[in-house]
């Protein structure tokens, strides 16, 4: 069974290893105070301290701006190579690797596709609900693209929409304002691509 990250739920078990978890362990080994990295991140001293107790469930554009302030991969606060059944093949992954991160209580599960490790670019599978408006993205530097799979999405992009129906593609630029919608009444499933390594946390 794929893996799902807790990022929505401040439930965990203590064996289990979380986002908050791991923001905490990283920043000890980095030898960072709450405080600087939350100088550094432009978030609140309390926020970094609900989600390392998993109080709180960041955004990734919050995860984005915390990997930014420690200088690591996104992907660092995501998972780890060495969680049990997880591959440690930087080159594939397998179907029963996928980590699985919801939002907005379910409404958006996004299934990372790319392999374990630090790379240029990142892919993964969006599921949006009906009525769902994702507008939680990175804005910065490079390029995102994607696949329609199934279903009927809005994309938004500097202020134009275009409908796309399963099988349409898109890319542009990932420092114009964009966002991803289902106005539809099924599901929607959307192969997201970004390169992460230039990204920059959105102000």
């Amino acid at each position: 069974m794929p893996m799902r990250s807790k990022l929505n739920s401040a439930e965990t078990t203590p064996s289990e290893e979380t986002v908050g978890s791991r923001l905490r362990q990283i920043r000890i080994q980095r030898k960072m105070t709450v405080k600087e990295v939350a100088n550094l991140a432009g978030v609140s001293v309390g926020m970094i301290s609900q989600i390392e107790r998993d109080i709180s469930s960041p955004s990734i554009r919050i995860l984005e701006r915390l990997r930014t302030a420690m200088d690591i991969p996104l992907m660092a606060l995501l998972e780890t190579s060495d969680q049990p059944g997880v591959s440690q093949n930087s080159i594939i992954r397998r179907k029963s690797d996928r980590l699985v991160m919801e939002f907005k209580h379910g409404d958006v599960t996004k299934q990372m596709l790319s392999p374990v490790g630090d790379h240029d670019i990142q892919f993964m599978k969006i599921t949006l609900r009906p009525g769902v408006n994702q507008t939680d993205v990175l804005i910065g530097s490079g390029e995102k693209a994607g696949l329609v799979v199934s279903g009927q999405v809005v994309l938004d992009v500097n202020g134009s929409s275009y409908v796309l129906e399963q099988g349409d593609s898109f890319q542009f630029s990932s420092g114009l304002p964009h966002g991803i919608r289902n106005a539809s009444d099924a599901d929607a499933e959307v192969l997201w691509i970004m390169n992460t390594k230039q990204s920059e946390a959105a102000i």
